[in-house]
């Protein structure tokens, strides 16, 4: 059943990001990136004061993450294309009445972008409920079955594959788009003397998260009576504490 994090957590791992990988992100994007931390912040300080059960936390449309091109997205060589990526945020949260967690569910979408080539290659990560129903126009209803975290690409048909995922965090999905994309440079940069150094500035919490995404996965492939690929597509019981 989706996530949820600690604000501070997840302003800080923002930021940290942004300026360890600064080479790979556009001029404007690390300081979007910084701006969305603030947001975050913001908008829970505005929920908790209006009373509002619910806030959008989300990149301005017109202002994606951008990371920059790279022509090593098939490995050290530079014999491709150049691919750039946009990537968007926009999550559904309510913050917990219990503790300081905000609960959140939602998406982040990835554009992969070829300047000689007119079409975009589109597809997102997904953080919701999972199973068969959803609830529309206040009643519930029978739907395909959606694993809780999955990716989804766009196409001739939008809503298939739903391929159950480990990257879940907006953090973590922008990790992975920047190793995607720089697959050498990224590498040599994380080895550097400068780039470990930078890399310290990094909480050290995604580990954690990956462990307890494995959790709610192993949760759901134990359930009995399934298979445990048909499992995948139950709720989690529990938002996990990412």
């Amino acid at each position: 059943m989706s996530f949820t994090f600690l604000p501070k957590e997840m302003s800080d791992d923002l930021v940290a990001l942004s300026r360890v990988a600064a080479p790979f992100f556009s001029a404007q994007s690390v300081s979007r990136i910084e701006r969305l931390a603030k947001d975050l912040m913001n908008a829970i300080a505005n929920a908790k004061a209006t009373g509002h059960a619910e806030f959008h936390w989300k990149t301005a449309a017109s202002e994606p993450i951008q990371i920059k091109e790279s022509r090593q997205w098939k490995g050290g060589t530079a014999d491709f294309d150049p691919l750039s990526a946009d990537i968007s945020i926009d999550y559904r949260c309510t913050p917990s009445v219990a503790s300081d967690r905000i609960h959140a569910n939602g998406v982040t979408v990835i554009r992969i972008k070829d300047a000689g080539k007119p079409e975009d290659k589109v597809f997102h990560f997904d953080a919701e409920s999972g199973g068969w129903t959803e609830m529309h126009q206040g009643k519930e209803r029978a739907r395909a079955g959606h694993p809780a975290f999955h990716m989804q690409f766009y196409g001739i048909v939008n809503d298939i594959p739903r391929i159950p995922s480990l990257i879940v965090h907006p953090v973590d999905v922008l990790t992975w788009a920047i190793l995607e994309l720089h697959q050498k440079k990224w590498r040599d940069h994380i080895i550097s003397v400068s780039g470990k150094s930078q890399l310290r500035l990094i909480p050290g919490r995604q580990r954690s998260r990956f462990d307890q995404i494995l959790a709610g996965w192993r949760q759901v492939i134990f359930k009995p009576d399934h298979l445990a690929i048909v499992a995948m597509q139950s709720p989690i019981s529990e938002p996990l504490t990412l």
